[in-house]
């Protein structure tokens, strides 16, 4: 009944110096299960109920020493903390930088990787995330899930279906909006990349036409979009396919090189293609864009969409 949304269960468990504790190894655990509900508040995931557990009978943050989750389906082991959770033991972290984030290999809980704020430690052994058709690889909590900034209470590695789609977004114009419509009703999770000025620069030569605070705004505030990972790279690698649990990659028929407008030729794109591991994977889709608009269009005078100077 409470995961009525995910239709799986999460469990973790919080371990506590025992207040009053005269030995070193005097510990105690407190447990939380994830509970899903339709509101805007939001759901709770296990870590945080089980921290909740924790601070309802007195513990203070200097007692916590780790927060250890699992998937006792062991169909999504290792489990790693989503971006609500990874911001609060970020202030937890504050006061006690020593608390240890645990994500186990499988049911037997003898292999696992350790995160202490927002580092891994080498661990007896690394476990490895399995996509099934896709060759595992090491999951050290990774790089891609902490760009990820998740706009919902749904992580985007623990949905049934991850779409991700990429670009500059300068503008959000409708060109850019169709692609969003279009991207988020193909799957149950949109993830969209947004690449830094850098990036944009380094691509295609040139400064983005707007930066990137502002483009990453924008984007947040879009309804079709259930979580940004920042920092995206110009090209799409197996290992971020793998680590994310990506199943389709969508651009538009209007590439983002085109949309920035980089080349006055669009067949002169002498960048290697960035969606080429997803074509070879087969999971690239190629929407048609209804709205050929780009951002260079956008700045154009006399254009019905010209930004205000």
């Amino acid at each position: 009944f409470w995961q009525r949304q995910s239709k799986k269960a999460v469990l973790s468990i919080a371990v506590c110096r025992r207040r009053n504790g005269t030995e070193k190894n005097d510990w105690v655990t407190y447990r939380g299960m994830n509970t899903e509900v339709a509101l805007q508040t939001g759901s709770l995931c296990a870590e945080r109920a089980a921290l909740a557990q924790a601070f309802s009978n007195f513990q203070s943050t200097l007692d916590v020493l780790c927060v250890a989750t699992i998937d006792p389906q062991d169909k999504k082991n290792p489990l790693w903390p989503c971006g609500v959770c990874q911001t609060w033991f970020a202030k937890l972290h504050s006061k006690n930088p020593d608390i240890e984030v645990l994500a186990v290999s499988d049911l037997a809980c003898d292999r696992f990787s350790v995160q202490v704020n927002g580092v891994v430690r080498f661990p007896p052994a690394i476990p490895t995330l399995n996509l099934g058709c896709l060759t595992p690889l090491p999951v050290p909590c990774s790089h891609w899930a902490r760009a990820v900034q998740c706009l919902s209470d749904e992580v985007p590695w623990e949905t049934e279906h991850l779409v991700y789609v990429d670009g500059a977004w300068s503008f959000l114009h409708d060109g850019h909006l169709s692609i969003l419509r279009a991207a988020g009703r193909m799957g149950t999770h949109l993830l969209v990349g947004i690449h830094t000025d850098e990036t944009v620069r380094q691509a295609t030569g040139a400064d983005p036409h707007e930066p990137y605070a502002r483009r990453l705004a924008r984007l947040s505030e879009n309804i079709n979009v259930a979580s940004i990972l920042a920092d995206a790279p110009w090209g799409v690698s197996r290992e971020m396919i793998e680590e994310l649990g990506i199943k389709t990659v969508v651009t538009g028929s209007v590439s983002k090189l085109r949309d920035i407008q980089r080349y006055s030729d669009p067949s002169d794109t002498p960048l290697e293609d960035p969606y080429l591991v997803a074509r070879h994977l087969d999971i690239l889709q190629v929407i048609p864009s209804s709205n050929p608009l780009t951002e260079w269009q956008v700045l154009s005078p006399g254009s019905d969409h010209a930004e205000p100077s």
